[in-house]
């Protein structure tokens, strides 16, 4: 694993440290400085890090009844917060004065480190951007990532339903067997779902817990790390399931069958009454009595918005803002610029 260390030349004197943990759905992506460089920071006087973390099955994989510790990813990124903690003020950074952010799946990362007894005492204040713990994109039960666990194993050639003996298997298949082997992770009915990814943080169970439960319950209790806090949106999260490169689908395909924007954590089977319903609700609330097509994306984006990332996150400010006397900031980021999420292309060219 890998970090980057940035800051201007010679330090006369410790210097506010900003550690930054890249997005991509938590399977693409990376911290280094072709996409993520670190010039306005420096402008700052600031010492700039960028980390990188174990991504996909790699990184968050929870198999159940295993020696397998979930949440790997984020793991690594204790694990270089504690790298940091350690050996900042040798490139003159101020060990206690840590900022973490990130966005998307690194705002989502953020917030999941504000849970993580593990994390305390390495960050000072964070800065979640388009991403929370909350978000239905962003976390798995233990139950649903181990069940795709088991698909990716069938995927790979172990027949098995031994969580120990799965385990034992993955240890003996090569990295980029299993990154090319992502996609089976998932049943049929979650791939036709918009916006569902394979692999995202999971509640571990156990004393080596990173996330000791519902991320919910450890909010509404205060068991998170009060610390200075901003966090935010833009005005159209939504476009993400417009962009093709997640399980989106073609909006002419929703219209045609709509009850499949229906979030897959509510555990609806397809096609029962009550995710019909559901559908229908959702469909009357943003469309009225208008089709999904071309001249309604607006409605498609604000609704896919408030499904999968505005809902999750207002909830979080709400449920922080009982339990905690750190000031919290709340932003909603609406300016529109040349460059955007089209420009991601930040993937090495033998990865998926």
């Amino acid at each position: 694993m890998y970090l980057n260390v940035f800051l201007q030349w010679p330090v006369s004197r410790l210097k506010p440290v900003m550690v930054w943990i890249h997005g991509g759905a938590f399977e693409m992506g990376s911290g280094d400085s072709d996409f993520y460089g670190p010039d306005y920071f420096l402008a700052q006087d600031v010492v700039f890090v960028s980390i990188n973390y174990r991504l996909g099955a790699l990184g968050f994989l929870n198999l159940d009844g295993s020696d397998v510790s979930a949440n790997n990813g984020l793991r690594d990124q204790v694990m270089a917060l504690t790298w940091v903690n350690k050996n900042i003020s040798k490139f003159g950074g101020d060990p206690d004065n840590v900022t973490i952010f990130g966005e998307s799946a690194g705002g989502a990362s953020v917030h999941n480190l504000l849970l993580a007894p593990s994390s305390k005492g390495l960050f000072h204040k964070a800065i979640a951007q388009s991403g929370s713990a909350l978000l239905p994109i962003c976390h798995l039960s233990s139950s649903v990532s181990t069940q795709r666990a088991f698909r990716l194993g069938q995927a790979l050639g172990c027949e098995t339903k031994d969580p120990q003996h799965l385990a034992d298997f993955l240890r003996t298949v090569p990295a980029e067997k299993i990154v090319l082997s992502h996609g089976s992770a998932q049943s049929d009915e979650e791939k036709q779902r918009v916006l569902s990814l394979a692999f995202t943080p999971t509640e571990d169970l156990g004393a080596d817990a990173f996330i000791p439960g519902d991320p919910v319950k450890l909010l509404k209790e205060g068991r998170f790390h009060k610390v200075p806090f901003i966090t935010g949106v833009t005005s159209a999260e939504g476009k993400l399931a417009l962009s093709g490169i997640f399980n989106c689908c073609d909006v002419v395909e929703i219209e045609k069958d709509f009850q499949r924007i229906v979030p897959w954590n509510l555990s609806l089977e397809l096609g029962t009454q009550t995710c019909k319903d559901i559908a229908d609700k959702l469909r009357k609330f943003y469309f009225g009595n208008k089709p999904v097509n071309e001249e309604t994306l607006q409605n498609y984006v604000d609704m896919q918005s408030d499904l999968h990332f505005n809902h999750g996150f207002y909830k979080s400010v709400k449920l922080q803002i009982e339990q905690s006397n750190s000031p919290i900031y709340a932003y909603e980021y609406d300016h529109k610029k040349s460059i955007n999420f089209k420009d991601f292309k930040n993937a090495p060219e033998n990865i998926p």
